[in-house]
């Protein structure tokens, strides 16, 4: 075999190998997977928000004395037209009440909402607390004309569901205003948050307090409370040389929350606790050091408390004291059981859970209230990461999507489908089915955020089209230059070598036939 016809093979099997085993793998490690989500399904989820939920809560009506073969359809009818009094374009989501007789046996007063009738000299209502019970009391002047319906309707919805109602109608304004204070006001909910109840003292001295049994006495019933809603964890320490700047108010006779607000320092609390959950509640025990003396703005009440409690919007609570420690000073449990009851009223508004101390007739009531105005904004909030996910997909088009988030985006939308039959079923409207679908949300919320969040599709962000060029131009041009540059000049001399050929045997055939 000769020189040329070497070179010339040699040169046709880079060429081929470059064409059947390089373009294809090249192929293979460039082209971006990028797995078919439903879009359309998400974009009209996103678009016509809520528009398959219907939220209906059972009312169980009890009465003792009469017997009302009709008073369920009649209340339900003037409920009926007082949901009706606002627009339903206008609602957050639909919302309406279930009245149904009480059955004994089966009706829990404990864990249902019942409304208790009972006769009286004349009309009104009360909400125990620590109950689901609305105790309606009526007169035979009110039964004569027909005017119970009407009032038990009226009492459920603009008292006992008054702030559910008007957070899912949108139809007070003035509840729009009150629900944005309450957010500035709340923390950010989670279903996991540490609390951190701190001690400070600007001196030097030992300290002692006793506050495990105080938290157990008071604080472990409101974290009971609370614990289908979210999970506690609490820690609590003592810090010296730190009183949160409050030495230089020493001399302040009178400080309003303004003037606080600007000389607390909260930055070496953050600094010292160090906990997993992503939001807290702090609590703040500051006693002034002896050099800073007694503190003038704080006024000494009635009944001998010399303490007073600030509310740090989206943050805690700190109790700023008169008088400083003395030496060796032990804390008691009558002082602290103070404290921390009022940290415990605290929480609620910290929560979001009630806005001023009056707007909290019942606890319980207004926990479940809470249960599905967080249902809600769950799914609501979720619908939107997805969709913003998908507008994030069709913006950036070499963005790979991996096939683990198109298995989250499925295993989201079927959740919130569980959900939203748990909901849409008003026989399941117990504290069972509510605490299930908060935690069926809150786990939606989860799954969302983790697809959205990807890690394959962080990275991919930040490594665009034009750096891949970059990247494997200077690899694959060398190579491709010399490869077809080689290819194409032997394909030139096999042709030219041909043609020479074909003419050679074209002049030796006119020879032959001149010869003949």
């Amino acid at each position: 075999m000769s020189t040329v016809t070497l070179r010339r093979l040699v040169t046709l099997s880079f060429a081929l190998c470059y064409v059947l085993l390089g373009v294809p793998l090249w192929y293979r490690l460039t082209t971006i997977y990028r797995a078919p989500l439903p879009a359309e399904y998400i974009e009209s989820l996103h678009a016509n928000l809520h528009e398959d939920i219907h939220l209906t809560i059972p009312v169980y009506v009890q009465s003792d004395i009469y017997n009302f073969p009709d008073v369920c359809d009649a209340i339900q009818r003037q409920a009926d037209e007082l949901l009706q009094s606002a627009d339903e374009h206008q609602r957050k989501v639909q919302w309406s009440l279930q009245i149904l007789p009480f059955k004994e046996g089966e009706t829990d007063p404990n864990n249902d909402h019942v409304v208790k009738l009972v006769l009286d000299e004349s009309m009104g209502l009360t909400i125990p607390q620590l109950t689901k019970e609305t105790i309606i009391f009526f007169n035979d002047e009110s039964l004569v004309n027909n005017d119970l319906p009407f009032f038990v309707a009226q009492a459920l919805i603009e008292h006992t569901f008054k702030i559910e109602w008007e957070h899912f109608s949108k139809y007070h304004q003035n509840s729009v205003k009150s629900d944005s204070k309450s957010r500035n006001m709340a923390v950010n909910y989670d279903p996991n948050i540490h609390i951190s109840i701190s001690l400070l003292t600007g001196d030097a001295e030992p300290i002692a307090w006793d506050i495990d049994a105080t938290l157990r006495e008071y604080f472990t019933p409101i974290r009971d409370l609370l614990s289908p809603l979210v999970n506690f964890t609490v820690d609590t320490g003592i810090e010296y040389h730190n009183d949160l700047n409050l030495h230089s108010l020493s001399n302040a006779e009178y400080v309003s929350w303004n003037d606080l607000s600007h000389t607390l320092d909260l930055s070496d609390l953050f600094s010292v606790n160090h906990y997993r959950e992503q939001n807290s509640i702090n609590l703040a025990i500051v006693f002034p050091s002896v050099e800073t003396g007694s503190l003038a703005f704080i006024n000494e009440t009635g009944n001998g408390i010399d303490w007073k409690s600030f509310l740090v919007p989206q943050w805690g609570v700190v109790v700023i004291n008169k008088d400083p420690l003395p030496t060796n000073a032990y804390i008691t449990n009558d002082y602290l059981a103070d404290v921390i009851s009022t940290f415990a009223h605290d929480i609620f508004k910290l929560l979001g859970l009630s806005e001023v101390a009056e707007d909290m007739n019942s606890p319980l009531v207004r926990i479940d209230s809470f249960k599905r105005k967080v249902i809600i904004d769950n799914l609501e909030k979720s619908v939107t990461t997805l969709s913003s996910l998908v507008s994030m997909t069709n913006h950036l088009q070499q963005m790979s999507i991996p096939r683990e988030v198109l298995e989250d985006v499925n295993n989201a939308l079927n959740l919130r489908l569980q959900i939203v039959d748990l909901l849409n079923n008003p026989e399941l409207g117990s504290d069972e089915i509510w605490n299930e679908a908060l935690r069926l949300s809150n786990r939606l919320v989860k799954i969302c955020e983790r697809a959205f969040f990807h890690k394959e599709m962080v990275q991919q962000t930040f490594f665009p089209q034009e750096h891949k060029i970059a990247v494997y131009l200077p690899l694959l041009g060398p190579i491709t230059v010399v490869t077809f540059t080689a290819f194409f000049k032997s394909l030139k001399e096999v042709i030219t070598k041909s043609k020479k050929e074909d003419g050679k045997d074209g002049k030796a055939d006119d020879k032959g036939q001149k010869a003949e």
